[in-house]
């Protein structure tokens, strides 16, 4: 440990800042080589799903307005919209979905998942909801999102990205939840052309010269050539080559070029995505163009997309907002479903629907009625890679305010999804403060009724 020491001292502290500032003095590597020696040893899980696509709707969307219609509760309680049928027996779904409704065979609905927080906590749920286990932004252990895992454990090919977001990943905590315990190398790569916290889109720039990138990752491997053996035992330095390397792969990558320019896409697919986007939005909308990127990466190879889709948090007209985005999210979603299904990838791609909450089942009847935070119900629609088509998981009460009938908790989600994705989620993993935890903390049971 001392060699280990004294290499960092010789390393320029501009440098060193520059590769991340990474403090190893005094890390024990025994756990790290033997968690190391387990996933070596170990045979590779089967995944049904080689993909997954998450398409996150940040601040909670109401479910008894779209996936758990109460029509014969009071009129406090069900609001304006009324159920239409579905193709699938006992599913009804709202109004503004019918394209979601001729497709209801392709998804399930899972009603029975809930955080349990204290309503309205926007810092814990999208943590809790995309990583498994109850993360909060801060003073615990900094689980990874589905995406880091999969890059973690199941790379994509080395010349695009593993785990891409598009946009910000959460309406409330932005990319707070980006970060984790597995390294840089692991975060998602976030594709947003107009934030300036888009790193990564300017590397895609063409006015970039390759000449100049090359040269500066002769740089960075002339650091110290001790700088490189430690890679081999600590993941985290390790992984920031890896991620500087990934960079420079994907700004050659014709695939990914291919894949984010729109302008190669049918102008009729295009309209079939974007057609029910209003002249004028009175509300945060969301890009439907996202759900056709989505696509797109996809049919190239990468393995996991995430974007955000929209603004959910309806504490006052809830029906005036509702009459804009739900019919956005029906054409896009079931556009999605619809060619991911003709193109022969839907069976090895998860698509999920949902947001870190439901609403409150009372909303009265004013003009600017509104439903406030719910945690104790709300709704997950799931399709593709191993979720079973045409089924409802759980139920809730007559009003939807609590879960009736097969309760999970969010950790089982988490479970599911990587029995999907072929990661054992008992997988052992250390911690930068060499804290072995588990992918999925708790063992709770998978939903098995939402799998084929």
């Amino acid at each position: 440990m001392k060699n280990t020491c004294d290499l960092f001292r010789r390393v320029h502290r501009r440098d060193f800042l520059r590769i991340g500032g990474l403090g190893l003095c005094g890390v024990t590597m025994l756990d790290v080589l033997k968690a190391q020696l387990s996933a070596a040893t170990e045979p590779a899980r089967k995944a049904k799903a080689k993909h997954l696509i998450c398409v996150w709707l940040g601040g909670g969307p109401p479910h008894t307005d779209m996936f758990d219609m109460k029509p014969d509760s009071g009129s406090e309680y069900r609001g304006e919209f009324k159920p239409i049928k579905t193709n699938v027996s006992g599913l009804d779904v709202c109004e503004l979905m019918p394209e979601l409704a001729r497709q209801a065979d392709k998804y399930t609905v899972i009603r029975s998942v809930t955080t349990m927080n204290k309503p309205g906590d926007h810092g814990r749920a999208p943590f809790y909801w995309l990583t498994g286990n109850p993360r909060l932004p801060s003073g615990t252990d900094e689980y990874p999102m589905y995406g880091s895992a999969v890059s973690k454990f199941r790379p994509g090919p080395a010349d695009l990205p593993t785990f891409a977001t598009l946009g910000i990943i959460d309406v409330h905590t932005i990319n707070a939840i980006a970060p984790s315990f597995l390294g840089p190398a692991h975060s998602p790569f976030i594709f947003d052309p107009v934030a300036a916290r888009d790193d990564i889109s300017k590397m895609l720039t063409p006015q970039l010269e390759v000449p100049a990138l090359e040269r500066n990752v002769e740089l960075l491997k002339a650091l110290d050539g001790g700088l490189r053996r430690i890679d081999k035992v600590d993941p985290l330095i390790e992984g920031l080559d890896q991620y500087q390397q990934t960079a420079f792969n994907m700004l050659r990558s014709p695939k990914l070029r291919e894949a984010m320019d729109l302008s190669k896409e049918d102008p009729k697919r295009i309209e079939r995505y974007t057609r029910n986007v209003p002249a004028k939005t009175r509300y945060p909308s969301g890009n439907v163009k996202h759900f056709l990127l989505a696509r797109r990466l996809v049919e190239v190879g990468v393995p996991v997309v995430h974007f955000n889709f929209g603004y959910w948090d309806w504490h006052g007209e809830n029906f005036v907002a509702g009459r804009q985005q739900i019919p956005m999210f029906d054409a896009a979603m079931s556009t999605l479903l619809e060619d991911l299904s003709d193109r022969g990838l839907l069976d090895s791609t998860i698509v999920l629907a949902l947001g870190e909450m439901g609403r409150a089942p009372k909303c009265g009847t004013s003009k600017n009625a509104g439903r406030d935070h719910w945690d104790y119900a709300q709704f997950v629609m799931a399709a593709g890679g191993g979720f079973k088509g045409g089924t409802i998981v759980g139920a809730t009460d007559k009003v939807g305010a609590q879960v009736t009938d097969k309760f999970y908790k969010v950790e089982s989600f988490g479970r599911t999804l990587y029995h999907l994705l072929g990661i054992d989620p008992d997988t052992i993993v250390n911690t930068p403060a060499n804290r072995p935890v588990k992918l999925i903390h708790e063992d709770v049971p998978i939903i098995k009724e939402a799998l084929l």
